[in-house]
């Protein structure tokens, strides 16, 4: 049975790090095959991230994790948004693989896509709806995810049980303009920009403190085996 692997060594350099394309897959076959494309069309090793989700021995096949602030905790250092982050922690829990290239050069972004786009990749924001609908049919007893309101924990409630992290971790923006259906782009804003999250933090701290107060203001890539 396989279990979280978390990158203590990531290869993405932060908030200078450039851009990034990531794709989700339902199978470990699909995801390496994905990278071994990657590797061949020069896409420096140093570069590519495989995350493997929970996977089930063969007697217990086709079972979910019941961990699911662990894979949430597990992606902490992707960067992502919470919210895309709750998504791929729920698609790891269910034993999908997600695979990420940072750090993308110019020349290779359109190959680094394409391959992306063309290995079993899955559309994530059609997969989010299809188990938000098996939440509301199974009563949302137990499979709740990413900020839905039936059930599990949000992803509000999740980055709370992060104590090794503070307000200060970076955060990377989807990039609508590059992306596509199964690959999503993400980049950093540029130095001294608020990202949407931090954002919104800083907007309801101030809207709390008006409101009391009336006057204050405010890695490389590695296979798990």
């Amino acid at each position: 049975m396989g279990s979280i692997y978390n990158d203590t060594n990531p290869a993405f350099s932060g908030p200078t790090g450039g851009s990034s394309l990531t794709s989700f897959f339902d199978s470990r076959s699909e995801a390496e095959s994905a990278v071994s494309r990657l590797e061949d069309a020069g896409v420096p090793v140093a570069r590519i991230r495989l995350m493997p989700g929970y996977e089930a021995d063969g007697k217990n096949a086709g079972a979910m994790s019941d961990d699911r602030s662990g894979f949430f905790d597990a992606l902490a250092d992707f960067f992502f948004p919470d919210e895309d982050r709750a998504v791929y922690a729920e698609g790891l829990r269910r034993g999908g693989f997600l695979v990420q290239v940072n750090d993308i050069d110019d020349a290779l972004y359109e190959t680094v896509h394409d391959i992306l786009d063309d290995e079993g990749s899955i559309d994530m924001d059609e997969r989010a709806d299809l188990w938000s609908l098996e939440d509301r049919q199974q009563g949302a007893s137990n499979t709740g995810f990413g900020g839905q309101p039936s059930g599990g924990k949000s992803s509000e409630d999740l980055a709370v049980s992060e104590s090794a992290l503070d307000d200060a971790r970076p955060v990377a923006m989807r990039d609508t303009t590059h992306g596509s259906a199964k690959v999503r782009a993400y980049t950093f804003p540029d130095p001294g920009t608020a990202s949407p999250d931090e954002t919104n933090r800083q907007s309801q701290g101030q809207s709390q403190t008006q409101s009391q107060g009336g006057s204050h203001q405010s890695q490389g890539f590695r296979r798990d085996h």
